[in-house]
């Protein structure tokens, strides 16, 4: 059994790979200009000066290299999840977290559905207000025996952490990442165009929070008497400990400051792995491991994120080969080139399908953004349509990166955490995503319709 979850996503990413290396085979190569910005300071392409180079097709050899070069190039991905979730596994061997369960399911265990929106309103602030995501990896196996204890599956505890905070990103009309990026290369001011994403915005909440709820109603058993893997005595009787609640309030004040860093300090992972180190020991030692007991817990918690970590920059591999056949440009020439012969409704719905299509092979946002909007600005002011509708082709396209393509390293390792098949995920992500892509296409063409500024 363990066998075949190891397998899998690596057979998936494998052939990936294999699919990337025999694109720059077939796929001209190209490249588009680079330049810094001098508003932004950020390195993008410069628009019309993409041009062909001499092919560079990846053979077997090139395929081997890339895996440690993603590895190297996802490497402050992997070791966040090596330190969080060491952090994470130091806290859970405390019994805090065992009895925090039992608190919450003793108190709300005959309404889960309102533990859900609970706990899902905590993702829904962090994927809103600055892009919360890879934070999530170090937190799922919390989540996933929290939903077991209230009766769920696996895929509700991702639903609730990574399809909320992903939702809530796509569609922010304050996301300090997605926004912060793309508004000011479209030399737009910052949270412009707030009143039409906040409609957007409140649409999209809903329709995700109304399918939670869905399948929270019709796939729900009954949960088991005693909880699997923690240390409290049953949930009518738990109660905390003095020291629980101080492991607990080490926890928030360190999930705390992620949020805080995040939106005003512009903190990135590298600083939130040193916050989940110094939370990891000070939890440790005031929770009764001591020095000794909470090292061993640290190692014990590198072990258990292994594969998840690996996973990540395996699926950077993707990128690398891509990148060294030099073909990424081309395809991006492909999908927006067309547009330019489209009636005006219709090219604002496809500035959001050719940016969704781009994210399947280029997950990274900040990675797609210097490639396509530098791109898709000109194109969008030689069409007649607002830039404000560029940004959210942009951000809208983030359903495909964070919830669909296999490229995405971290949601393979989410999935590998919650012993979720990826073939599994898709069926529970196919419905809502299908109705936000609907609703993001409709809103593309009301923008361009109204004219959005």
């Amino acid at each position: 059994m363990s066998h075949a979850r190891s397998i899998d996503p690596i057979l998936l990413i494998g052939s990936l790979i294999l699919v990337a290396a025999l694109s720059t085979w077939i796929v001209p190569a190209g490249r588009y200009q680079r330049a810094p910005n001098p508003n932004t300071g950020l390195t993008m392409v410069v628009p019309g000066s993409y041009e062909r180079v001499p092919a560079r097709p990846v053979g077997p050899w090139g395929v081997l290299l890339s895996i440690p070069e993603g590895l190297v190039s996802a490497a402050t991905v992997i070791f966040y999840v090596f330190l969080a979730g060491g952090a994470l596994t130091v806290i859970e061997s405390t019994g805090a977290i065992g009895n925090t369960l039992d608190v919450v399911v003793g108190t709300f265990g005959d309404r889960p559905r309102l533990v859900l929106l609970m706990v899902a309103t905590l993702f829904l602030v962090g994927g809103a207000s600055y892009a919360m995501y890879d934070e999530i990896l170090a937190l799922i196996p919390v989540l996933c025996v929290l939903m077991r204890r209230l009766g769920f599956d696996n895929e509700m505890a991702l639903g609730v952490s990574l399809g909320t905070a992903s939702v809530a990103a796509c569609f922010s009309p304050f996301n300090t990442f997605h926004l912060g990026i793309s508004q000011p290369m479209a030399e737009l001011p910052l949270f412009s165009g707030f009143a039409f994403r906040l409609t957007v915005f409140v649409l999209a909440v809903a329709v995700w929070f109304g399918y939670l709820l869905w399948r929270a109603r019709r796939t729900r058993v009954q949960p088991p008497e005693a909880p699997c893997g923690t240390e409290a005595s049953g949930a009518g009787r738990a109660r905390w400990r003095g020291r629980d609640i101080a492991v607990l309030l080490i926890f928030n004040a360190g999930m705390a400051s992620l949020v805080a860093g995040a939106v005003f300090a512009k903190w990135e992972l590298i600083q939130f792995s040193a916050v989940f180190v110094g939370v990891g020991f000070a939890a440790g030692l005031v929770g009764g491991l001591g020095w000794h007991r909470t090292a061993q817990q640290y190692a014990e918690g590198f072990r258990r994120l292994a594969f998840a970590a690996i996973l990540v920059g395996f699926a950077r591999a993707i990128s690398v080969v891509l990148d060294h056949g030099a073909v990424l440009d081309t395809i991006a020439l492909a999908l927006f080139g067309p547009l330019q012969a489209m009636p005006h409704l219709g090219a604002a719905v496809m500035l959001f399908v050719s940016e969704s299509l781009i994210s399947l092979p280029m997950p990274s946002d900040s990675g797609k953004a210097m490639i396509t909007l530098p791109v898709m600005i000109p194109l969008a002011d030689l069409l007649g349509l607002s830039r404000q509708l560029v940004v959210n082709a942009y951000t809208f396209s983030g359903l495909i990166s964070s919830l669909v393509t296999p490229a995405a390293g971290s949601l393979l390792a989410m999935l590998a955490l919650a012993d979720v098949p990826y073939s599994r995920w898709l069926r529970f992500v196919a419905i809502p995503v299908g109705l936000l892509s609907l609703l993001a296409a409709a809103a593309m063409a009301a923008g361009a319709y109204v004219g959005i500024r």
